[in-house]
């Protein structure tokens, strides 16, 4: 568990996904805040945590985030100012660079027409484990969305692919309100 919780701390963008699940029923998590739906093994744990944009501004960043077996699943959001732009690139290298991970894939994908990208990492705790970050980054209306699928390397195998798949195919957003 330290393991993970060390990669975790790494970025926000750093967490999420199940290993050893038995129980085949999920729960509907709905956040009326960040105006998104997802289903995930059990019930998350909601948090907030501050940072810094590369323009010097703060910004606060919400995070639901469930653990299961030696991984963990995150839905993280927040948004930006009128007079900052975001971008899914830097997005990326930020990850990467955080969590001085590698990449191993990454396609363009959108959600309802809004701009996105996948991407899978490995990243590496402090102790050698090594780590498999499969992450989608969604940019609605001034929001960013990060959904994370981390894992264990060593059990990367289809079921986890498809429970990762589940999460994030999932996932939906509201319309501003």
């Amino acid at each position: 568990m330290t393991k993970l919780c060390s990669v975790l701390i790494l970025t926000l963008a750093s967490v999420a996904v199940m290993a050893g699940q038995t129980n085949n029923e999920w729960t509907r998590y709905e956040s009326s805040e960040g105006r998104y739906s997802v289903s995930l093994p059990r019930e998350p744990k909601a948090s907030s945590q501050e940072s810094t944009a590369s323009t010097g501004e703060k910004l606060p960043q919400y995070l639901a985030t469930t653990i299961e077996g030696n991984g963990a699943f995150l839905v993280g959001y927040f948004d930006y100012t009128p007079q900052m732009t975001f971008s899914l690139d830097k997005a990326r290298d930020g990850m990467l660079n955080s969590m001085n991970a590698t990449s191993l894939a990454e396609e363009m994908i959108s959600l309802s027409g809004a701009p996105g990208r996948a991407v899978k990492l490995l990243a590496k705790a402090s102790d050698g484990q090594e780590f498999i970050d499969r992450a989608r980054l969604y940019d609605v209306d001034k929001r960013v969305y990060i959904l994370q699928c981390i894992f264990p390397k060593t059990e990367e195998s289809p079921t986890v692919i498809e429970k990762c798949d589940k999460f994030f195919d999932s996932f939906k957003v509201s319309t501003r309100q």
